[in-house]
């Protein structure tokens, strides 16, 4: 247990080793002890940083403790909006709230047979790729050439998505807003790195990101496909808590992709404690923090971006922000989407799939049958202030009762 105390402090600190890193990540996912000493050493990181070993920085290392020790993004002016106002006048925590699953249909609904393959093709993949790029993989001890053999002996995941958008949708059809999510939510950023790495020299860190993703990825696709592993979906359907931290561990400096555009993420307010209470809702909210992300990934300014995730900032719920510095036209771009100014144009149609996926899950998760109502609520939105753009959405909190029952 000392050991494990150890390693969470290191790997707080981004002096642990990254090949170390790696396992403590992976271990993270199923050893509870091993996530409450992470919570440990982050809340006394302070205190206990002298006694950490010394070790060589390399530029990965230096990179993590600069994101850690950065100071936190000033969020009260976004907070003491109108929106933000008339969120916390409207909101109220639901006494029986949703907890994922809602979105799911059969892969027999998909009309297309050829579509309907290339689903089920790109999720045997994934699983191939899955134990290649786990804590306890060659991959995860500089030894690529196994998990980039892999990668090589079928098609890119970028074609995939090619394919799969090159199919006649239709986005008002449940069985598309499946295939969609599948599509465009993970997959993007998960396509950049399994192609950096099956064309390139790769680095642990593209290892660690791909791990991710392959993760999330996975889990979406059984969210949104209920018949496509029915197995793992009954594990998928237990009851466990999922906290912020595991959130905030993936998206802490991590760089993130969407097609042609990357991104390097900053993590400020993450609160500690549940966020969702099963592995099919935490699909569905990591579904939606992508979609935040991707949104913004192609329209930064600086390359740059932050997520936040705060419980206290509206009573009873989770608030989740992505927000970047954003010149104007890119914001009136992204806001004729939001906004429906406009028919988006053929470069802008993934986005404005990407906004329909968050607002189909807003009316899942605030069980509302009216968009024009959450709209009104403002439950989710877009802002603009001082040069930077806001998105964000609220998520009805789990009770106060079960705060730190993490898993």
């Amino acid at each position: 247990m000392e050991t494990l105390k150890q390693q969470a402090l290191d790997y707080t600190l981004g002096v642990l080793p990254k090949e170390e890193s790696i396992l403590f990540e992976a271990l993270l996912e199923q050893d509870e002890d091993a996530h409450k000493s992470l919570v440990e050493a982050q809340e006394d990181c302070a205190r206990l940083s002298l006694t950490a070993p010394p070790s060589r920085l390399g530029e990965e290392v230096r990179s993590r403790i600069i994101e850690q020790t950065h100071p936190p993004m000033d969020m009260d002016p976004f907070l003491g909006t109108i929106e933000m106002k008339r969120l916390r006048e409207n909101f109220s925590a639901f006494e029986n709230r949703y907890s994922g699953g809602g979105g799911a249909v059969d892969l027999s609904d998909i009309s297309l047979t050829a579509l309907k393959d290339e689903v089920s093709v790109s999720y045997e993949n994934l699983l191939k790729i899955m134990p290649l790029v786990s804590g306890d993989s060659r991959a995860a001890s500089g030894d690529f050439s196994k998990l980039q053999q892999e990668l090589r002996s079928f098609g890119s995941f970028s074609d995939g998505i090619d394919k799969t958008l090159g199919f006649e949708l239709n986005e008002e059809d449940p069985a598309t807003r499946s295939v969609l999510r599948s599509a465009l939510a993970t997959l993007p950023s998960l396509s950049f790195f399994s192609d950096r790495i099956r064309q390139q020299d790769p680095s642990l860190g593209d290892t660690r990101r791909l791990f991710y993703l392959c993760r999330d990825q996975l889990k979406i696709m059984r969210a949104s496909f209920r018949d496509l592993d029915p197995q793992r979906l009954i594990e998928d359907e237990k009851l466990r808590l999922h906290g912020a931290g595991l959130l905030q561990t993936k998206w802490w400096g991590s760089e993130h992709a969407f097609f042609s555009s990357t991104g390097k993420v900053r993590c400020g307010h993450f609160f500690e404690g549940p966020v969702t209470e099963r592995c099919v809702e935490f699909a569905e909210y990591d579904a939606n923090m992508y979609c935040l992300a991707n949104l913004l990934a192609s329209r930064s300014q600086d390359g740059e971006f932050h997520m936040e995730l705060m419980k206290d900032a509206v009573p009873g719920c989770t608030l989740a922000v992505a927000t970047a510095k954003m010149d104007d036209r890119k914001h009136a771009s992204l806001e004729s989407i939001i906004h429906g100014i406009r028919k988006p144009s053929a470069d802008m149609i993934h986005d404005q799939y990407l906004w329909t996926l968050i607002e189909d899950s807003m009316i899942r998760g605030h069980q509302c049958d009216r968009l024009s109502d959450l709209r009104e609520q403002q439950a989710y939105g877009c802002r603009r202030l001082n040069g930077y753009t806001y998105l964000w959405f609220a998520w009805p909190a789990i009770p106060n009762a079960q705060d730190g029952a993490d898993a």
